[in-house]
Order: C-alpha cells, then structure tokens, then sequence
C-alpha cells in the first residue's frame, strides 16, 4: 500500500466533503471513498490509503489515477463547489511471471506395461490461449500423450495430466534414458509466453527383456535303424546383431 494526506487550505464556512477515487479498480483501490471537513478540522490532513489489487495477470506494471474532488452536492460552502479535482499518479507494480509448472521432473515406466504420470499448469492468467506440446526425443523407448495441452483464460490453474509410457521392445539393451520436453508453441499462444523457457522430465524405461535362447525340447529319441526325431531353437530376444548357435553330439559314434 501507499498512502497520501489531503486538507483544506482555508476554513469553508460549511461542511465540505471530497470524493476519492481510482479510475482503474483492477489495477489500484482507494481508502476511504470520502473524506469530510469541517470547522474544526478543515486544516487536519486526512489519510487516503492505496491498495494495488492483486491479479494473476503478467501485465506488467500498470498506470491509474486517484482522483479527489468536491462533492458538491454534500458540499456546504459554495465556495468550494466550483474548484478543481486534483489528481494522484499511482503505479502498481506487477508481481506476475509468465511461466508453467511441472509436477516432476523424473519419471520411471517399464517394459512390461507400466506408465507413470505427470502434471502441468500456468504460473498467471494468459491474456489468450497457451498452447504447450509434449514431447519424447526417443520414441522407440518412451511415448506421451496427449502431445499438446491447451490452457484457456478460464482454466489456466487446473493442472493438466500427461502419461508417459514404455515401448515395450524385444531387445536386451537394459534400461534406457529418454528426454521429453514441455514447450510453449509460440504462433498459437499469448505473447507473455513467447519467452517462456522449455522444461524437461528425465524418463527411465526399464527394460524386461533378457538375451538367451530356448530349446523346444530337452529329450530325444532316435533308433539305430534310422528314425530321427526333432527340437527347435528360437531366441528369447532381438539381437543387435547375427547370433550363431553350435549344435554338437556328445557321443557321435
């Protein structure tokens, strides 16, 4: 707050009342409204409060005006009916930045089926629409949906859900890092926003896949007049490159 003191500069010969009043009560209030002298305190200086109104607007800092003047009509010395208002500049400093918040910035999902999940709200009001996309930089380990999130004038505050799920590959290439980024699309969203920096949550994708192969049988039986018998051999997981089995007879003969 701010304060400033109004008085009279000659004694009226009546009770003269003043109005006080802000031409922009979004922006700075004033207290009180109105302020009376009489014959005894005409030359008292009386106390007039401004308040900056607290929005949750990145605006910047704003300019109003205090205004005091006669009220004429409460007003009982006519002297003082035909004189001027007299104005007070007021700057209200703005406290707002521009920005949005996540709920985390790590996140952890598995192979097997697992998804984790994150949030993601403004700072301030938007003047418009503010349009964010989510992205993974590796989409062969970890995808997010929904892509983009759009806050409104309206909805600005409500933290807004992004799940964050594995790709469940064949390969045994152990846990996996991913990156995914939270940025404001700038052609679709309010010109506060433009400079807002983007944001990253770390993802770990675990891996659930183990290199080995797996035979269809353990047993055999053959006879010494020429029968055969048969197994299969598959890997359990994709190689990253050839692999070569041996198959061998212990006993030959």
């Amino acid at each position: 707050t701010d304060t400033f003191t109004v008085r009279l500069n000659s004694e009226p010969t009546g009770t003269v009342v003043l109005t006080v009043a802000s031409d922009d009560t979004g922006e700075a209030t004033v207290s009180p409204a109105t302020l009376s002298f009489g014959l005894f305190n005409w030359h008292t200086p009386q106390t007039v409060t401004v308040t900056g109104v607290d929005d949750d607007l990145d605006d910047g800092n704003q300019a109003s005006t205090a205004t005091v003047a006669v009220d004429a009509a409460s007003t009982g010395d006519s002297l003082y009916d035909a004189l001027a208002s007299q104005d007070v500049d007021v700057t209200t400093v703005d406290d707002d930045t521009a920005g949005f918040t996540l709920s985390t910035t790590t996140a952890s999902v598995t192979e097997a089926g697992s998804t984790d999940t994150f949030t993601v709200v403004l700072d301030v009001a938007p003047t418009t629409d503010v349009v964010l996309t989510v992205a993974s930089d590796d989409t062969g380990e970890a995808t997010v949906s929904p892509a983009t999130l759009t806050f409104t004038t309206s909805d600005w505050s409500t933290p807004q859900t992004v799940t964050v799920t594995a790709v469940d590959d064949n390969v045994d290439d152990g846990n996996q890092s991913a990156s995914l980024t939270v940025a404001v699309v700038d052609a679709s969203s309010a010109d506060e926003y433009d400079d807002v920096a983007d944001q990253v949550v770390s993802v770990t994708a675990v891996d659930d896949d183990t290199a080995g192969f797996t035979l269809s049988t353990t047993t055999a039986s053959v006879t010494e007049v020429g029968s055969t018998d048969t197994f299969t051999v598959r890997l359990n997981t994709e190689p990253t490159g050839t692999v070569v089995l041996t198959v061998g007879s212990s006993d030959t003969g």
